[in-house]
């Protein structure tokens, strides 16, 4: 997961930023409102998160911006506390959810990892493509019911391409979202882990969850959508009227 956090005030006290990445989140931070619109615009978020108090009121306009921007990811407002009319005045701008008040980091994390799933197609605990499934609290990977043994990065990259399902990434797309743009390797290396995770899916009879577009970058692909998506399409068909033969 890719995160950009605004907060306006910079407090070194809070945690909630170290703890999201402890949970394989890359967090982009800034606390300059037009930073957060150009960001947008280079950078596909799978949520922002925005860290509001009634002191700041003036935040909120950044809500309203981002909706006339049409950013897809969901926009998330946290704050310790608030006045149910200021909650609603949040709501009314235009963000997603709103967390206030939240008893530990965990929540936090679960509510914005909950959203991001939704937000992406995912309405199940889990991500589920063909025989492949992602448990994103457990940060674990089975093909046909088998643990899958991936190391952190591979385990990011099949979230990644599995939240994107149908979209191809190019390399520097993913290694931005592996890396957040520090001490990035050469883009080479996404096809050797990208080699790695076929391997280990192969060995558990999985064999087209990754898909190569060349020139482009990698895409995962759930092809009992598209089973599903066929036999759909063909029970809408109208019968065929049979000849009568004279």
């Amino acid at each position: 997961m890719k995160i950009l956090s605004f907060e306006t005030i910079s407090n070194k006290k809070d945690l909630l930023t170290a703890f999201l990445r402890s949970r394989m989140a890359i967090v982009d931070e800034t606390n300059d409102g037009e930073e957060v619109l150009d960001l947008v615009k280079f950078y596909d978020y799978d949520a922002i998160l925005l860290r509001l108090s009634e002191n700041r009121l003036g935040d909120l306009e950044l809500i309203r911006k981002l909706r006339l921007a049409r950013v897809r990811a969901p926009i998330i407002a946290v704050a310790r506390s608030m006045s149910e009319a200021i909650r609603l005045r949040v709501l009314q701008t235009g963000a997603d959810d709103l967390i206030v008040d939240a008893l530990s980091h965990e929540e936090v994390f679960m509510k914005v990892q909950n959203l991001i799933r939704r937000s992406r197609g995912f309405h199940e605990n889990a991500l589920r493509l063909g025989q492949v499934e992602i448990n994103m609290n457990a940060k674990k990977i089975y093909a046909n019911g088998k643990p899958v043994t991936l190391t952190k990065k591979e385990y990011q990259i099949a979230e990644i391409l599995a939240l994107r399902k149908g979209v191809v990434l190019s390399k520097e797309a993913i290694l931005d979202h592996l890396y957040g743009g520090l001490d990035e390797p050469n883009p080479k290396i996404i096809d050797v882990f990208i080699c790695k995770i076929r391997k280990k899916l192969q060995t558990l009879g999985v064999e087209d969850f990754i898909e190569t577009n060349w020139g482009r970058g990698y895409m995962a692909i759930d092809h009992r959508q598209d089973s599903q998506n066929l036999e759909a399409s063909r029970s809408n068909m109208a019968p065929v009227p049979a000849r009568i033969m004279a």
